[in-house]
């Protein structure tokens, strides 16, 4: 099997070390595996190249017409496509954004509709937007920022096209060893949504479940994954800053409260026999 992970970032980088490892392959009955990783930062390409990763150069949202390195990222079984939430450089450039978009969707259209990989793209749940209450991966989609636009493009562009081989997955919040939520918001005075429920997720139950996504050929599928608690804000960021002895934040008084979305994931969980390492956001510290 040929993967390429577009984007081997915060978790591309740890997720390919999984893919490479001897695990995966007894786990994947065996078979060869072989590993590429992408990234536009040098100092992570020799990361990547140190863990013995196969990495090559190319930026998220540049076209892949002319890369030098177009026949060896069109040559896979399988791509991972991980576009980090909130790109600085959409946020206020919709010519931007709708460039973006349209370099994402070529490079789709050239690794999974010609090339017919299967395609894992990793999205937000940022694309639901600013509603109240349970959210389920049917939920309707209402996209607030230009990035979450961008995800909710890319995914209808996706389902459009190729709804039998790809794999949508969104993800909440991201906590990891080196993503301390106590850090989050530490320090910060008379913020608002002090009552609002937080929704965070693991990186390690992310890669669990790409994992599970690939060997369980769980494809034509939307998915949705975040803890499975969702403390308030006050509550939560509040104890996590005194885990690691900062200030915590002062949240403003609230006329009424507004408890917010919170992400249900159990059709996911079900759906891979997944079983969060970190069913709650007070275990991933």
């Amino acid at each position: 099997m040929k993967i390429t992970i577009f984007g081997g970032g915060w978790l591309g980088q740890p997720l390919a070390t999984r893919l490479s490892s001897n695990e995966f392959r007894e786990k994947n009955e065996g078979a060869s595996v072989e590993v590429k990783v992408t990234s536009r930062s040098e100092q992570r390409l020799n990361s990547l190249r140190n863990d013995g990763i196969n990495a090559l150069p190319f930026t998220l949202g540049q076209s892949l017409a002319e890369h030098v390195n177009k026949v060896t990222l069109l040559d896979n079984d399988l791509v991972i496509i991980n576009i980090p939430p909130g790109r600085k450089n959409l946020a206020k450039n919709p010519q931007a954004s709708a460039e973006f978009v349209r370099n994402m969707c070529e490079l789709i259209q050239r690794t999974s509709i010609e090339h017919k990989a299967k395609i894992v793209f990793i999205s937000t749940s940022a694309v639901y937007g600013s509603v109240q209450g349970e959210i389920t991966e049917l939920s309707p989609l209402n996209p607030a920022t230009e990035s979450a636009r961008a995800h909710q493009a890319i995914e209808k562009y996706i389902c459009h096209n190729i709804p039998q081989t790809a794999c949508i997955l969104r993800l909440a919040g991201l906590v990891g060893a080196d993503r301390h939520p106590g850090k989050f918001l530490a320090g910060k005075q008379g913020l608002a949504a002090g009552s609002q429920k937080i929704n965070l997720v693991h990186q390690r139950d992310v890669i669990n479940a790409i994992e599970k996504i690939i060997l369980n050929d769980a494809w034509g599928e939307t998915l949705l994954l975040s803890s499975t608690e969702h403390p308030t804000r006050k509550a939560y960021y509040s104890w996590a800053a005194k885990q690691l002895n900062l200030t915590p934040p002062t949240f403003s008084a609230e006329e009424q409260e507004q408890p917010g979305k919170h992400l249900n994931p159990a059709y996911t969980l079900r759906k891979l026999s997944l079983s969060l390492a970190y069913p709650s956001p007070y275990d991933m510290l």
